[in-house]
C-alpha cells in the first residue's frame, strides 16, 4: 500500500492549533477576560484582549475537524499507537520527576499515569471519537446528503440547548466524545459537499465569525459581566470558525519536512506541557514574561516562548519515536 502523504498545510494548522492551545492555558490563564470598569477606561484592549481569547478557544476544535475532514482510519496499529505514545510521555515524566525528587510515587501520580486526570479529557475524547470513527465514515459514505443534514441540524439544536445555551447540566462545557463526533460529522460533510460561496470566501467568513464572537462578548462583558458563552469549545460559532480554518488551509497545497515533522509531535505537546508536573513549570516560564515585557513586547516574547516549548516537547517526543519504531521492529522479528 502506498503511504499516504502529509499535506503540509494542514500540517501547519495543526501546529498552529496547538500553540493556540498553549496560548490558553498559558496567558489567558494569567491575563483574565476584561470586567465593565477595564473596558471603559481601555476599550480598545479590551477587544483585542477578547478577540484573542475568540481566536485561542479555536485550537482543539481544529484538532478534530482536521480529524473530520480527511477522516480517522480505523487500525489496530493506530489505536496502539495512540495507547504507547499517552502511556510513554506521561510514564516517562514521572520517573524523570521521581528521579530528580520533584515527585513521589504516590496513588495520585499513578492515575495521572493512566490518564485519570481531569487536564487530560482530551486523551479519552479523542480515544472515543477513535473507536467510533468506522460508524461516523460509514455513515458519511452511505448516508444521503439531506440525511446528514437532518442529522446534523438535530446535532446543533440538540448541542446547543442541552450545553451551550441553558447550562443547566453539568456537561462540562461541552468537552465530551459527542462535542467531537459532531465537529467531525460537521468538517467530514463541508468536504464531501462543499458550499461554493463558503469554500470562496473561507477566510473572509472566518473573520467576521471571529469579529461577531468578540463583539458579543464584548458588550456582554461590558453590561452584565459575563462573556455571553461566546468563548466555549461548544459554541456553534467556534465550531464553524475551526472548519472554515481547515477550508482555508487545505487550499494551499505544499509540502515541508520540517513543517510535517514538527506536527507529528503535536499531540505530544498537549500531553507533555499540560501534565501536572510539567504544567507548573510552563506557567512559572509565562508569567515571568507576563511580568516582564508590556505590550507588543509581551506578545513576540509570548509568542517565541510558546515556540521555544513547542519545539522543546517535540525533541522530548523523538525518545518516544525512536522507541516504538525499535519496538515494531523486534515484533516484525518475531
Amino acid at each position: 500500500m502506498k503511504k499516504s502523504i502529509r499535506l503540509s498545510s494542514i500540517e501547519l494548522l495543526r501546529i498552529l492549533s496547538m500553540i493556540l492551545i498553549m496560548f490558553g492555558h498559558s496567558h489567558l490563564r494569567i491575563h483574565h477576560l476584561p470586567n465593565s470598569a477595564v473596558i471603559g477606561t481601555d476599550p480598545v484592549s479590551s477587544y483585542l484582549h477578547i478577540m484573542t481569547s475568540c481566536i485561542s478557544v479555536l485550537g482543539v476544535n481544529i484538532f478534530v475537524a482536521i480529524s473530520g475532514w480527511f477522516g480517522i482510519r480505523y487500525k489496530k496499529k493506530g489505536i496502539a499507537l495512540y495507547l504507547y505514545q499517552v502511556l510513554f510521555i506521561l510514564w516517562a515524566i514521572y520517573f524523570i520527576a521521581i528521579a530528580l525528587n520533584i515527585a513521589d510515587l504516590n496513588f495520585n501520580g499513578i492515575k495521572t499515569c493512566m490518564s485519570f486526570y481531569n487536564g487530560y479529557w482530551f486523551v479519552m475524547g479523542y480515544l472515543g471519537l477513535y473507536l467510533i470513527s468506522p460508524v461516523l465514515n460509514s455513515f458519511i459514505e452511505n448516508a444521503s446528503k439531506r440525511e446528514i443534514q437532518i442529522i446534523l441540524l438535530s446535532y446543533y439544536i440538540f448541542q446547543s440547548y442541552y450545553s451551550w445555551l441553558s447550562g443547566w447540566y453539568d456537561y462540562y462545557d461541552g468537552y465530551s466524545i459527542f462535542l467531537f463526533g459532531g465537529i467531525y460529522l460537521t468538517s467530514a460533510y463541508l468536504k464531501k459537499y462543499p458550499i461554493n460561496w463558503m469554500n470562496k470566501n473561507s477566510l473572509q467568513i472566518w473573520i467576521a465569525v471571529i469579529l461577531l464572537m468578540t463583539t458579543i462578548a464584548y458588550f456582554s462583558l461590558w453590561k452584565f459581566g459575563f462573556a455571553a458563552r461566546q468563548i466555549r469549545d461548544d459554541n456553534p460559532l467556534v465550531i464553524l470558525a475551526s472548519v472554515l480554518l481547515v477550508i482555508t488551509f487545505s487550499k494551499f497545497k505544499f509540502q515541508n519536512r520540517i513543517v510535517n515533522w514538527l506536527a507529528k509531535s503535536a499531540f505530544a505537546v498537549y500531553l507533555i506541557h499540560f501534565n501536572p508536573i510539567v504544567y507548573s513549570y510552563f506557567m512559572y516560564v509565562t508569567k515571568y514574561v507576563y511580568t516582564q515585557f508590556d505590550g507588543y513586547i509581551y506578545s513576540i516574547v509570548l509568542t517565541m516562548t510558546l515556540l521555544l516549548l513547542y519545539l522543546s516537547c517535540v525533541l522530548f517526543d523523538q525518545i518516544r519515536i525512536g522507541s516504538w519504531n525499535l519496538l515494531l521492529k523486534l515484533i516484525d522479528k518475531h
